[in-house]
């Protein structure tokens, strides 16, 4: 492929040099329209034969000229595509999460497996399974050029909506909700962990293609509005306000990315959070809610009905002291802490590595945070920066909102931890997204 590149550039130099042939006794005027049109051929040419998808910003004028004065020394990297290799720190950080993370799952929910399945590995063996996948789907969309997901929304996006309908008719309930759709004895899937992507996959794509018309409302802050709020409309009616949350968060974030003015962003984030709360307030659905507003005031005034979860997470947080009880050791998993493998893992965090090992993991989830946004800063694709801004947000959300929950910070939402809670398709819809991360990585400005 180099020699047949060099083979081009040769032909292209000749070309260029037999033309200007004969042309030194021209008018300074002439002389500088003949080069334009040299300089504008051979651009024309390179892109046509080559197909450089980033001509623009790695071929400038300033290369077409170098060209032309035979600077062989920087031919080759002005006419080659700017590809670097993936992002090696937020690669080990993701796989020392996805390490850490399996373990402490395993840890806390071997008590409860055993309790309902009868089977101490069940919840593990399941987890290790779909992080094996996870792992394969993450390598696949590393060796493919993200751009290639432009064409591939006009499946995804229509799937998403056809699996938010068919909740409704055909989904699994569970804690008084019905979210889930069942494959089988398999696995299940909630198509709202699908829809989140889909948000930020729909709008990044939108906002590049929009360009700099996103600073007028209607090109910037409408069509955020129809797409969140579609999807915001199935996960109302499936009284996920979890998600909601996340959903309209995360797209927010991409539309600020983007350049919409933070101004009417805030006016409409008022709005909508007055919308949600009179519904909340006055839809029975939503009385779960009222509840939960509730307790989290003081989750000891009805410790052993609607309060007991939190309590028993703030006792496991507290039990583990400075140093912990030891891996393994944790007596809140002994069946007194409901959903130690999922929700309320990091508790058993807590309780089992104590403060400096809850530290050390949370440190990881930063440089982990961080090492994404900087990829994101670094691409120079605007797809791929909205991509992985908006993917980076929704994950940090995420983290970030589950600890908060688990010491009592925040109200009871169900948010799972990323790496660390119990579900299949979630871990593997994780993994995608760490790889669509590093298939951006691919082509970003490296500094180390």
């Amino acid at each position: 492929m180099d020699d047949r590149r060099k083979t081009q550039h040769r032909k292209y130099e000749d070309l260029a040099q037999n033309e200007n042939h004969g042309k030194r006794h021209e008018p300074p005027k002439e002389k500088r329209r003949a080069r334009n049109a040299d300089r504008a051929r051979i651009k024309r040419s390179v892109r046509d034969r080559i197909n450089l998808d980033f001509f623009q910003t790695q071929f400038s004028e300033s290369a077409a000229d170098r060209v032309l004065r035979k600077d062989d020394s920087r031919k080759a990297k002005l006419l080659a595509p700017r590809y670097y290799g993936i992002d090696i720190p937020f690669l080990v950080i993701s796989l020392v999460l996805l390490a850490v993370g399996l373990i402490m799952m395993y840890s806390a929910s071997y008590s409860w497996a055993i309790y309902k399945m009868g089977n101490p590995g069940y919840y593990i063996n399941r987890q290790l399974i779909f992080a094996v996948l996870g792992l394969v789907a993450m390598v696949g969309i590393i060796l493919f050029d993200y751009r290639v997901m432009k064409f591939l929304l006009v499946l995804y996006a229509p799937l998403v909506l056809v699996l938010l309908i068919m909740v409704f008719f055909v989904g699994l309930e569970g804690g008084g909700a019905q979210r889930w759709i069942g494959v089988g004895d398999l696995f299940t899937v909630q198509p709202s962990e699908l829809a989140k992507l889909a948000v930020i996959w729909g709008l990044a794509q939108y906002y590049d293609w929009a360009g700099s018309r996103v600073r007028h409302p209607l090109w910037g802050l409408v069509p955020l509005a129809l797409i969140v709020g579609l999807v915001d409309l199935f996960l109302v009616a499936q009284s996920h306000i979890s998600a909601l949350l996340l959903v309209t968060l995360s797209g927010a974030a991409v539309a600020f990315y983007a350049g919409v003015d933070w101004r009417w962003l805030a006016g409409a984030g008022v709005l909508g959070t007055g919308a949600v709360s009179l519904i909340v307030a006055f839809v029975p659905q939503f009385d779960y809610i009222r509840a939960r507003l509730a307790i989290f005031k003081d989750p000891f005034s009805d410790m052993l009905d609607t309060g007991f979860q939190t309590v028993q997470s703030i006792y496991a947080v507290s039990s583990g002291g400075i140093f912990g009880l030891g891996l393994g050791q944790s007596r809140q998993k002994q069946l007194f802490l409901p959903e130690t493998q999922n929700d309320y893992v990091f508790a058993i965090v807590c309780e089992e590595l104590g403060l400096v090992g809850a530290l050390m993991i949370l440190g990881l989830f930063i440089v982990f945070i961080i090492c994404g946004f900087r990829i994101a800063f670094r691409v120079r694709d605007v797809f791929g920066k909205l991509l992985v801004s908006g993917i980076m947000t929704l994950l940090a959300m995420q983290i970030f909102l589950n600890i908060m929950v688990v010491i009592n910070a925040f109200p009871v939402t169900g948010v799972s931890l990323p790496f660390f809670s119990y579900g299949g398709t979630s871990l593997l819809l994780l993994m995608v997204e760490v790889g669509i991360v590093l298939s951006v990585s691919r082509q970003a400005e490296k500094t180390y």
